[in-house]
């Protein structure tokens, strides 16, 4: 992915007339920002994965399906029955055919991701045997994702400062979505007048409120629940006290590693908008990428470091489950990334949320267990002696899993596909009201639906149902 994408980056941005020296040095700073963001990750889950199987030990529960994590998830997707290979160029003409008759705003250039949709029809495949199917409901979940990525631009943009990108993730949109009607419960309890954005944590907590000491403890309170019936044995101490550099480490790094895909990544994305205003007035667009340009902010990576006791902790006390956690510990960034701004990047609502969803998460995970276990001999995946494998987060036990892959055919395929246009409908009847609830300021809302929801939008579909969006010079009178 980090030789690919910037080849994609270069040619889409030479496509917009973009100066080639400003072409070429961006899309090698994002080659270098996603080597970096992968090199971090990979730092916290050399770290965590055997701390988290030494908690489970210590519990003395066997837990048989396995974390294999995200990684394996993605190569078992482009090994099952070829759906991986065609899912590339069906979805790639399918989202250029949404965005010419104005269903979507987004381009999603992020090819690599589309294993999420081949992961799912790869799962559907193990249990329906029928390819065309399976093929079909990978799809409806890449039409989700590019309605969920229309949703939350707005609120994106503002909050990561990422002018006209969006994030059609696999991963980090159903569990956005999944986390909207959890956040709004949560907010009716005392923990929605609590304050715990990274900034008032680090005025309530001083020293011990800054990133980087924040990781220091977690990573030290984790490695001493690790070793907690050998803490007298001083070579433990070693490995305890470097669990905590790492997890400082990362708070502190991953941060600047995203910062150099942001510096290769803003200008672009500026300029393209700035063409398409250019020459197609009244249509907007959104660049499609990773939502990994997200989780460099303090509040998911704080959350995510957070979430990882907890997780292990309700993988020992939930009745049923079958998780081991392991690979995926490192992959809770994705998780929480398009959170921040629905939460405003309270730490406490996100961790809250977050456990919340982890319910789930955890039997949707276990029940996907034999399919995908099943999927990786198909796909010729070393299991490595394992007779059950799993991936929490990527994807076997996602909300996105639980309703197209687990509900029988073809209930879970229609009620996919009718939250997919239930979304967008709802998005092109009170849009300032939905960009809202995504997390986008009255202000940002209402510059949005201006930009997106008036005019004839360039499209076959209508950027607003029920009546034009009414403006009276700068200010705008919406219907919602």
């Amino acid at each position: 992915m980090s030789v690919l994408l910037p080849i994609i980056i270069f040619v889409i941005a030479k496509l917009f007339r973009v100066d080639t020296g400003k072409a070429a040095r961006s899309s090698v700073l994002i080659g270098v920002g996603f080597i970096g963001i992968n090199l971090v990750i990979g730092l916290f889950a050399e770290n965590i994965s055997p701390l988290a199987q030494r908690m489970v030990d210590v519990s003395g529960i066997t837990l048989p399906a396995v974390d294999v994590g995200w990684p394996a998830g993605a190569a078992i997707a482009f090994g099952i029955a070829e759906i991986g290979v065609w899912m590339i160029p069906l979805f790639v003409g399918l989202n250029l055919f949404l965005f010419a008759i104005g269903f979507t705003y987004t381009l999603d250039v992020d090819i690599w991701n589309y294993w999420h949709f081949a992961f799912i029809g790869g799962l559907v495949y193990m249990s329906t045997n029928n390819w065309v199917y399976s093929v079909g409901v990978g799809l409806v979940l890449g039409v989700f994702v590019l309605v969920a990525a229309d949703w939350t631009q707005p609120a994106v943009e503002e909050t990561f400062d990422t002018p006209g990108i969006s994030i059609p993730h696999g991963l980090s949109a159903p569990f956005a979505v999944a986390a909207i009607p959890i956040h709004w419960a949560v907010d009716k309890t005392p923990l929605g007048d609590m304050e715990a954005d990274p900034d008032a944590i680090q005025d309530r907590l001083g020293l011990l409120g800054e990133p980087i000491f924040l990781g220091l403890v977690i990573g030290l309170v984790i490695g001493i629940a690790a070793y907690s019936n050998a803490l007298f044995v001083a070579e433990n101490w070693y490995t305890i006290l470097g669990a905590g550099v790492a997890f400082a480490a990362v708070m502190h790094i991953l941060p600047m590693m995203v910062g150099i895909l942001m510096e290769g990544l803003n200008p672009l994305s500026q300029s393209i908008r700035d063409y398409m205003t250019s020459r197609f007035e009244g249509r907007d667009m959104a660049i499609g990428l990773d939502s990994a340009i997200l989780i460099g902010h303090e509040s998911v990576i704080a959350s995510s470091l957070l979430i990882v006791p907890i997780a292990i902790v309700m993988s020992v006390i939930l009745p049923g489950n079958e998780v081991l956690w392991g690979v995926d510990l490192a992959t809770f960034p994705f998780m929480f990334a398009l959170m921040v701004p629905i939460m405003n990047g309270n730490v406490v609502k996100m961790v809250v949320t977050g456990t919340i969803l982890l319910i789930p998460t955890h039997y949707i995970a276990t029940a996907a267990a034999p399919l995908l276990t099943r999927a990786a001999g198909s796909a010729g995946f070393d299991l490595g002696g394992r007779s059950l494998i799993t991936a929490p987060l990527g994807d076997a036990g996602t909300p996105a899993t639980g309703l197209l892959a687990l509900i029988p055919a073809p209930v879970g395929l229609v009620i996919g596909f009718v939250t997919a246009i239930g979304i967008w409908a709802a998005l092109r009847t009170w849009p300032k009201r939905m960009y809202m609830v995504a997390g986008a300021s009255e202000e940002k809302a209402e510059e949005t639906v201006q930009r997106r929801h008036t005019g004839k939008g360039g499209g076959l579909l209508p950027n607003k149902i029920g009546g034009p969006v009414e403006t009276t010079g700068a200010e705008i009178q919406s219907d919602d």
